[in-house]
């Protein structure tokens, strides 16, 4: 049986809590994905040293579903997990979990991938860049 789960806010998840959700003893594949803040160029010798992120909350579960579904029925995925901060979030922390269960690895990668894809072009999460002395939404 297919299960997701959605979640956003301002704080991190626990690694380990995603690997728990996504466990299942009829899957040999299981991925988890970690986006990191790294620190980008701004412009006049300025770089990232922080994203703040916002999103439409309605909106995010609803297109995140629509996703977790589409990859169930495209890859035979068996769990999906998703997390983002909303917040500002320091380069090298992290900001989006995705974590993938089903029973192969070349459909869980595919998976992912296509994930990533998608939440990118879709689900309504903005990101302002911030620098020392500049700032940019992207």
């Amino acid at each position: 049986m297919f299960q997701y789960q959605i979640t956003f806010g301002p704080s991190p998840v626990n690694t380990g809590d995603v690997e728990s959700f996504i466990r299942q003893v009829s899957c040999g594949a299981e991925v988890i994905f970690q986006g990191v803040v790294r620190n980008d160029q701004l412009g006049n010798q300025d770089e990232v040293i922080a994203i703040e992120y916002e999103g439409i909350e309605g909106m995010i579960e609803s297109e995140v579903k629509k996703i977790a579904l589409d990859l169930h029925h495209t890859f035979k995925i068996h769990r999906f997990y998703f997390h983002h901060i909303i917040g500002k979030v320091a380069v090298g922390q992290a900001s989006i979990w995705v974590g993938i269960s089903g029973g192969h690895r070349k459909e869980v990668f595919a998976a992912l991938d296509n994930a990533l894809d998608q939440i990118k072009t879709t689900v309504p999460i903005f990101k302002k860049e911030m620098g020392k002395f500049n700032q940019q939404w992207k």
